[in-house]
């Protein structure tokens, strides 16, 4: 719903959101998702309770879990979702929130994410590796990876997908669950964020700024910025990039790293979601979201 703007929106640097809209749970928000081409967002809360929200964050859809949602991934499309519940029960959902399916991973999962169109979904195992499963649970294949991924994404274009390790590895994986390359960091990963249009991976490299690497893993550039960068979005094109900071700092760029708009929030930043243009930026927080409009 509208919402006044909060006064530290207009104590930063650059051009302030034009509109702000705000969406609050029943209880602490512990995951929240959103939907590149339907523009749809889901939230899960600490109650168990599922939030359909839709692009100006008003509830169109409700359901409760018996236990919260500690990760969710939806489909570009916004047809299909899933939910880790726990250490590792993976739960397939449909577009109304009701539960499909339900699978007991044999690990504790890190990560997961799912492909644009809701067939293939990814699980990474806290340990190192992981699975894929089709829109139905089944087994697909096992992933190998040199360390645990604790942040995934499927590429729209292509039949891959990304990962990163909270520190020491990124990498591009196939269909078949075999690594197409795997490049060794020298930094901590807080977020990662893909460039759907060319492929390339933005990582929240922490103290280290923001890193850009391109489709076969080869840094391309590096933005430091003021703060310990532990959030990244991207638009479909990257002409807009969001980074927030541990220190609640929040930052809107261009392509070329030039800065936006800048601001200290009251909140910590949990996750980011860009609008596909970039025209807008979803912050999830513990207890809101807010749709910050330009």
């Amino acid at each position: 719903m509208p919402s006044a703007t909060p006064t530290w929106m207009n104590q930063g640097a650059g051009q302030a959101p034009d509109s702000v809209l705000t969406f609050r749970p029943e209880a602490t928000i512990t995951a929240f998702s959103g939907m590149l081409e339907g523009g749809d967002f889901v939230f899960a809360d600490q109650l168990g309770t599922l939030y359909r929200l839709d692009s100006l964050l008003n509830v169109t859809t409700l359901t409760r879990l018996q236990d919260p949602a500690r990760l969710l991934a939806w489909s570009a499309v916004g047809k299909r979702g899933i939910a880790v519940v726990g250490n590792s029960t993976l739960l397939g959902l449909s577009e109304k929130l009701k539960m499909d399916w339900s699978v007991d991973l044999p690990f504790v999962c890190s990560a997961i994410a799912i492909d644009p169109y809701g067939q293939y979904i990814f699980a990474a195992d806290a340990d190192g590796g992981g699975l894929l499963v089709n829109e139905r649970g089944k087994k697909i294949a096992p992933v190998t990876t040199l360390r645990p991924l604790t942040h995934v994404e499927f590429l729209v274009e292509e039949p891959v997908f990304f990962g990163a390790a909270e520190h020491g590895l990124l990498g591009a994986y196939s269909l078949n669950g075999k690594p197409m390359w795997e490049e060794t960091l020298w930094s901590n990963v807080g977020d990662l964020s893909l460039i759907q249009s060319s492929g390339k991976v933005a990582l929240a490299s922490l103290n280290h700024g923001l890193h850009i690497y391109n489709a076969n893993g080869e840094s391309t550039a590096t933005l430091v910025l003021d703060g310990t960068v532990q959030r990244i979005a991207c638009s479909y094109n990257g002409k807009v990039m969001y980074a927030g900071t541990v220190e609640n700092k929040l930052y809107r760029l261009d392509n070329s790293g030039h800065l936006l708009w800048a601001a200290e929030a009251d909140q910590p930043a949990l996750g980011l979601f860009a609008h596909p243009l970039g025209q807008s930026v979803v912050i999830c927080q513990e207890s809101a979201a807010l749709r910050l409009a330009w």
